[in-house]
């Protein structure tokens, strides 16, 4: 008996260490207590090639929040003769967000009983802002576009649209929960974010400033002649456009080795940028504000944008940004000025195309395709559908669709896949919001202590979006943590066993395997081709072994939770419920679901 269960341990020890070096974590021995023997196999100890799934699979599980069957059926019923042909398609439909129906996704935001999703941003500031004694009032607006931010990444139609509105999310990042920026969230994302994922950036870029939201977690509101802060100026160079890497360092700005050339506007700038030209963004930004009650303007007081031309707010002596001159007494043009010069200017189109591509293809995308892509996003830096072609060129290229396994799923998307990937019945609410825990505060405080709950990133910089972010021993564990969770948390916190669970794995195995044919090969089966669209090797194995125990794979198992254990333990009627739970936790947590 020792044995068997010695056999087991094994089994499982190197299995983990087996995901774990395939997710990333270049040592997987570094992740046994000390004093625990190493597993001495080469196969633990290196990082195995994943198999590959078929192409829709790959770019379906690379463009949404994570494979879904329902998508993937829907998938073969969109015009074309070929896999390339439908994924034109499917592109093309997705990009069109608003001829999308998605029904289903809004009447569960109906459900969920949010009031502040539709209130205007005076709404919003009288009502939320302005209130000071009740925590738990102002921020509800953040809090439930955090609810409904899950809802449609797990149950919307518009995939690529919620896919792209987490992207720009993540490059204007702002701390939800800034006390000043929360009430306004509902405005950031709703007015600012999500009506320009497939259009313009300039125009994006111009919204941004102007929010509220990123007025106060920027100190830009507070920017004047008299007191200039530079935080929002130095962010849209080194964060929101150019980019750190177009930073040339501690230099005079007229020094002859920075290089100049032609932009997007077809005028000359230099191609670097140096702190000169954040003092000089700086001042051509000073009095773009909010209407916050100011005690120069107290009548004014709802929280919309203003620009005050006064000589104690605006700058309005001559500015130079990028070898180009601002002339006096501009006014707000100098701000429109500055959009447009960092809008068109090739070190912006680079920094975005390689974020762009990133997402999507790998941590080091390939050189040439970022340059096509700069190229494409400068020579449209004034279409109204900029965002879209860009978008368009990255998933249509042969670069995406080739590629596999180059990222690791961040421990939100992870969720979200997994949740979309199991069909699970999640509708986080605010329900019992400061009130009493609930599955929605259990999920959210779990992915946020694998390290990305939403909005919830305190540094402008945005999440990361690298493997070595999130292949640490830490984060990696605490998202397998969350995911084996996933499938034994109950939709209602409780403990009285009549609870629904969040995935239904007894419900839906028995739903769609007759009694007769419930064996582990058809079980699983049945699981990996839901939850990752192919059986890939090992977890495949794996997985039968794990849930058949001493039973032969195709063996007819009794799903039940007794006890089978006594002198002589027969395993395979061991509560087997129990152990169907596990067995989608271990396909859950397999690298194969958890990259992409």
């Amino acid at each position: 008996m020792a044995s068997v269960f010695a056999s087991q341990v094994l089994s499982r020890r190197q299995l983990i260490q087996s995901l774990a070096g395939a997710i990333g974590v270049i040592e997987p021995a570094a992740m046994r207590r000390p004093g625990k023997a190493s597993v001495q196999t080469a196969k633990a100890a290196a990082q195995p090639n994943l198999a590959v799934p078929p192409g829709p699979v790959r770019w379906l599980q690379k463009a949404t929040f994570g494979f879904n069957q329902g998508d993937f059926v829907a998938f073969y019923g969109l015009p074309g003769a070929t896999d390339d042909d439908r994924w034109q398609s499917w592109v093309t439909r997705q990009l069109d967000p608003a001829t999308i129906v998605d029904s289903a996704c809004d009447a569960r935001l109906t459900s969920g009983g949010f009031t502040t999703l539709g209130k205007t941003i005076t709404q919003l500031w009288t009502q939320h802002r302005s209130v000071t004694t009740n925590y738990t009032l102002r921020m509800q607006p953040v809090a439930e576009i955090e609810c409904a931010t899950t809802i449609r990444a797990i149950y919307s139609q518009r995939q690529l649209y919620e896919v792209m509105t987490d992207f720009w999310h993540d490059h204007f990042s702002t701390f939800g929960w800034d006390y000043d920026a929360g009430p306004m969230f509902v405005h950031y994302d709703r007015d600012v974010i999500r009506p320009n994922v497939f259009g313009n950036f300039r125009t994006l870029l111009e919204a941004v400033a102007r929010s509220t939201t990123m007025m106060y977690y920027l100190d830009l509101y507070a920017s004047t002649v008299a007191g200039p802060n530079e935080n929002y100026a130095r962010e849209l160079i080194e964060l929101h456009t150019l980019g750190a890497e177009n930073y040339a360092g501690v230099m005079d700005p007229t020094d002859p080795s920075l290089p100049v050339g032609i932009i997007g506007d077809g005028q000359s700038a230099r191609l670097k940028y140096v702190d000169e030209d954040v003092y000089e963004s700086t001042r051509a930004l000073t009095g773009w504000t909010i209407k916050n009650g100011h005690w120069q303007y107290p009548a004014d007081n709802d929280g919309t944008f203003v620009f005050r031309d006064s000589a104690d707010w605006h700058d309005r002596f001559t500015k130079y940004v990028l070898n180009r001159r601002f002339a006096p007494d501009q006014g707000q043009q100098d701000g429109f000025k500055l959009f447009d010069l960092l809008a068109s200017h090739p070190g912006t189109a680079n920094f975005i195309a390689r974020k762009l591509c990133r997402r999507f293809i790998g941590d080091d995308p390939p050189p040439g395709l970022v340059a096509s892509i700069a190229q494409l996003f400068q020579n449209t830096w004034q279409a109204p559908d900029q965002l879209k072609q860009v978008t368009r060129a990255i998933l249509l290229s042969s670069e995406f669709k080739s590629t596999w396994g180059t990222k690791v799923k961040r421990p939100y998307n992870a969720l979200v896949g997994s949740l979309r990937g199991t069909l699970a019945e999640f509708t986080p609410t605010l329900a019992t919001y400061g009130t009493e825990w609930s599955t929605k505060d259990e999920i959210n405080s779990r992915v946020q202590q694998a390290g990305q709950r939403k909005f919830y990133w305190p540094a402008p910089n945005g999440y990361p979006d690298r493997a070595s972010a999130w292949a640490s021993t830490g984060s990696l564990a605490m998202t397998w943590k969350m995911l084996v969770r996933l499938t034994e948390i109950h939709q209602q916190v409780g403990h009285d066993g009549a609870r629904p669970y969040v995935i239904d794995i007894l419900g839906r195995t028995n739903a769609a395997i007759p009694a007769a044919s419930r064996t582990a090969t058809n079980i699983v089966n049945y699981w990996c081709d839901l939850i990752l669209g192919f059986r890939p090797e090992p977890i495949y194995t794996k997985a039968i072994d794990f849930l058949r125990q001493n039973a032969t794979p195709t063996e007819v198992l009794t799903l039940n939770e007794v006890w089978a254990g006594g002198s002589t333990p027969n395993l395979k009627n061991h509560y087997t419920q129990s152990r169907l739970r596990s067995t989608i936790a271990l396909i859950l947590c397999s690298p194969d679901n958890l990259r992409r």
